[in-house]
């Protein structure tokens, strides 16, 4: 299945959001503690960002064969966008999970620590589509 429509990718971000959304305050939060629910979440919103990249698709792109492993966006402008996006989120988690009392701190770092991962996946497909797209 490749998800190739506007309408498409805004009904699975928002749809994967809100059944995440939903399975962490109707299921996840009451069977398990604080701390394993954030990561619990975490793992589920990093997954769901996976899947959408496998699944997505430019138009120029082949709907057939799947996508190298690095690739995340149909053109790097995307992923410069999306992964600066992310590093700043990343960074404000950071600061929080510094500013925060050590007892409250474990949330804002592992929101630092998905927000950096998947700013570093996007970053680092635009950077290798941008060099494909400069190589003799």
């Amino acid at each position: 299945m490749r998800i190739t429509s506007i309408t498409g990718k805004i009904i699975y971000i928002v749809g994967a959001f809100g059944l995440i959304l939903a399975l962490n305050f109707f299921v996840i939060d009451r069977l398990v503690n604080a701390s394993l629910d954030v990561l619990i979440v975490a793992v589920l919103n990093v997954a769901y960002v996976l899947v959408g990249t496998r699944t997505f698709r430019g138009a120029e792109e082949n709907r057939e064969d799947p996508r190298p492993w690095w690739r995340a966006t149909a053109r790097p402008a995307a992923g410069f966008w999306l992964g600066g996006v992310l590093a700043v989120l990343a960074f404000i988690s950071c600061v929080g999970a510094l500013a925060s009392k050590p007892e409250t701190a474990f949330v804002p770092a592992v929101a630092c620590i998905a927000y950096a991962l998947l700013a570093a996946y996007y970053l680092h497909s635009s950077y290798r589509l941008r060099t494909l797209d400069t190589a003799p």
